[in-house]
């Protein structure tokens, strides 16, 4: 399945001057003119060769040139708000009252914060810290904004002498788990599961390790959570609006209350 997030951090991690960065700012910034445009009229424009384009297509999991072009013809047909967490509502009420909109916006956040404390379970938690502190490797797993606050869970971790591992690409974190002992651990951090249906193998690859797998998350149903040791949820409530923003205060939580134990 495509992902934009795929083509910006190849686009972060490679540098504006490479072939395949070349492409990916081209199919990026003129995503409107794509669908009248055949492979070698793109070529073209981005100084390589068909060729070269469809091996770009298939680094990126694309069986051919035209499933690109229909991915990004998909994407251009997105409102300017869907990657946002906004509905057309919510998207009206910030065009026509910006401070009821934020003052909206806060609640929720504020509602959230309070979701939090009401349901994470401070006893699991520092069971969950011991596991780590007493863990052989322990790996943390995370997707776009999940994947940032792994790092810096990672961090957080390094004051206290405890090295955390995280791949940032899909074969990173494949070889990392592929690697691990029963003795080792797995933590998950996906704020509405997305991760389990976007990556199905290395899902499987995670419940086929030795090693024990933890899945934190915010409130989701989603049935996939069963390939997991243990599911954490910090929200008993979904809070689409505002992201990250109630793992963000729960990993700060566990971060500090690691320090506290073992430091």
């Amino acid at each position: 399945m495509f992902d934009i997030f795929d083509f910006l951090t190849y686009l972060n991690t490679h540098g504006k001057d490479t072939t395949y960065s070349k492409i990916i700012i081209f199919l990026l910034t003129r995503t409107e003119e794509i669908p009248a445009l055949t492979i070698s009229e793109i070529a073209d424009r981005c100084f390589v060769s068909p060729a070269t384009l469809t091996r770009f297509g298939r680094h990126f999991h694309f069986a051919s040139f035209a499933d690109l072009r229909d991915a990004l013809q998909q994407l251009n047909s997105l409102t300017p708000y869907s990657g946002l967490r906004m509905n057309e509502k919510d998207f009206q009420l910030l065009q026509k009252d910006p401070k009821a909109y934020l003052t909206s916006y806060s609640e929720e956040i504020t509602a959230s914060i309070q979701d939090v404390l009401e349901t994470i379970d401070i006893e699991e938690i520092d069971q969950l810290l011991h596991r780590i502190h007493t863990a052989s490797e322990v790996v943390l797993i995370g997707y776009s904004a999940t994947l940032e606050l792994a790092k810096e869970v990672q961090t957080s971790f390094l004051s206290s002498r405890k090295i955390l591992y995280i791949g940032e690409t899909e074969q990173l974190q494949k070889d990392l788990i592929e690697h691990l002992d029963k003795q080792a651990l797995i933590i998950v951090i996906s704020s509405y599961g997305t991760l389990l249906t976007k990556n199905p193998a290395l899902i499987r690859t995670i419940s086929q390790s030795p090693a024990d797998s933890i899945f934190i998350t915010q409130n989701t149903k989603n049935t996939l959570t069963n390939q997991f040791t243990q599911t954490i949820r910090v929200t008993k409530e979904n809070y689409v609006q505002i992201g990250t923003y109630p793992l963000t205060f729960f990993f700060d939580y566990f971060t500090r209350r690691y320090v506290s134990l073992y430091d």
